[in-house]
């Protein structure tokens, strides 16, 4: 009796064990509590995390991969439908002042959502510091008692660095700023996209723009002009394509465009001028006396509308300024400040530091050069003004520009062993999908993979590098009850997909 119900015992055993198997892998493969984690190092490759590139700009360095160019991207294939992702990264900076992790957005346009996980600048401050939440206040001298109290009544403008954190827009508008003629451009041709800085205490906002579709490269150049305030949009008008889209290199003629934007808020006003370079901008009449454009310039050439070409003057208060042009027409010595750069070779970049705080004038010559810049730009000293704190980034010398506050966004990494390990949250709806990339780099199955960043600006000029040693991607989503995962299992037999 007492073997009967022993070979009973094992018989049931012997039955249920596929099914406990089966049902336990089927629980792990539907991921009931809501959380995967997926691991990647040098000597261990992962099914979802396929490694940075482009391979150019990283090198193998004992258990880890060296990053020497900027940005590096990583490849991650979610494991299955998941709401949100933190990357870990276990890394070493060597000599680079900043690194930002970071995810895809847009690729076509460039956008990238970023967030910091090294700076140098704030690793090393030795200001006193409030923290509230996930900012920190850097002061040189304590005034604040907390952080709230420092955004209801900030010092000037030109005595805060910001990394990654906002101030609310300024409430009391310099009197300065709206005195003064309009503000016009007219001394030089701008090329393709450009976005400019004015203010107004109420008053309208007027604009005539003339600009030529000059027809250079194949395809249709459409032309928008965007209005913002305090990140709304107030005015767009978008003009087609002027008919000819092939590259005749000949223009139909002047297009005048005007925009009027009534009864504005007061405040900062922000222009974008949509296009691409197949357009010019050849005048830009302001009904307000400020008219400052950020970043970046492209001056461009006068063929197909002046004889000749025209010296361009320029201001600007960039602590650091990139100069080159496309074209050996445009080969010219450029003077920024009291220095002379001879931009002598086409789509060679000449790097130009300011060797002191406050405004700049940049003479052109010949138009024909791109100017990149950490700063603001005006046609006119009259017509420049600066309503934004200092940028931190890679380069800032607070010593140098008077900043007496860092407001910032910014957790430092933890340390482990002889590395530091950083995180960044990211929501996946928001972001782009790829298609994965195979061990040859070629793109493989359908477009379902994210595309991670690593961004160490001017990395490869410093002879700098960032070294990376393990990374981690924690996917979460809501966990799942068996009624979830009865409806799944019926989807899947219907051949829909969740």
């Amino acid at each position: 009796m007492k073997d009967i119900n022993i070979m009973f015992l094992l018989r049931t055993i012997i039955r249920f064990v596929p099914i406990i198997l089966l049902v336990w892998v089927g629980v792990s493969a539907l991921d009931m509590d809501g959380f995967t984690r997926a691991v990647w190092t040098p000597r261990d490759q992962s099914p979802f995390i396929h490694g940075l590139r482009p391979t150019s700009r990283v090198e193998a360095s004992g258990n880890a991969i060296r990053l020497t160019g900027d940005p590096v991207y990583l490849s991650v294939s979610p494991p299955g439908d998941y709401e949100r992702a933190i990357v870990k990264l276990w890394f070493r900076s060597n000599q680079q002042p900043m690194v930002e992790l970071g995810a895809t957005v847009n690729a076509l346009a460039g956008q990238i959502l970023l967030y910091p996980i090294w700076h140098q600048t704030l690793e090393h401050i030795s200001w006193p510091s409030i923290r509230e939440g996930d900012i920190v206040l850097y002061q040189r001298v304590p005034k604040y008692i907390d952080v709230s109290d420092f955004l209801d009544a900030p010092p000037e403008l030109s005595r805060i660095a910001t990394y990654h954190a906002e101030l609310p827009e300024t409430k009391t508008l310099p009197a300065s700023w709206m005195q003064g003629a309009t503000a016009s451009l007219t001394s030089a041709s701008l090329r393709g996209f450009h976005e400019f800085v004015t203010v107004t205490d109420g008053k309208d906002v007027v604009l005539d723009i003339v600009y030529m579709d000059m027809n250079r490269n194949p395809g249709a150049d459409p032309v928008t002009v965007r209005v913002y305030q305090s990140g709304r949009l107030l005015f767009e008008k978008t003009i087609k394509d002027d008919g000819v889209e092939a590259d005749t290199n000949a223009s139909l003629g002047q297009q005048k465009l005007h925009i009027a934007v009534e009864k504005p808020a007061a405040g900062i006003v922000k222009v974008e001028l949509n296009a691409n370079a197949d357009v010019y901008w050849r005048e830009i009449r302001l009904s307000l006396p400020k008219m400052t454009f950020l970043s970046n310039v492209t001056v461009g050439d006068e063929v197909g509308y002046l004889s000749t070409p025209r010296a361009v003057m320029l201001f600007t208060d960039a602590q650091h300024l990139t100069v080159f042009t496309r074209h050996a027409e445009g080969v010219q010595k450029v003077t920024v400040g009291d220095e002379v750069v001879d931009v002598a070779v086409p789509h060679e970049r000449y790097q130009v530091e300011s060797r002191t705080a406050g405004l700049s004038s940049v003479r052109i010559p010949r138009g024909d050069v791109v100017l990149v810049t950490d700063g603001l730009l005006a046609f006119s000293e009259s017509a420049f003004f600066d309503p934004f704190p200092v940028r931190l980034d890679d380069r800032t010398d607070l010593e140098k520009l008077n900043v007496d506050y860092v407001l910032a966004r910014y957790q430092s990494p933890k340390k482990e062993d002889d590395w530091l390990v950083a995180e960044a949250a990211f929501d996946l709806p928001s972001l782009e999908r790829e298609r994965a990339i195979g061990p040859h780099g070629e793109p493989v199955g359908r477009a379902e993979s994210l595309r991670f960043v690593v961004s160490a600006p001017r990395i490869g000029d410093r002879d700098a590098s960032v070294e990376v040693a393990r990374i981690e991607v924690e996917f979460e989503r809501e966990p799942r009850g068996f009624a979830d995962v009865f409806r799944i299992l019926l989807s899947k037999l219907k051949g829909t997909r969740i």
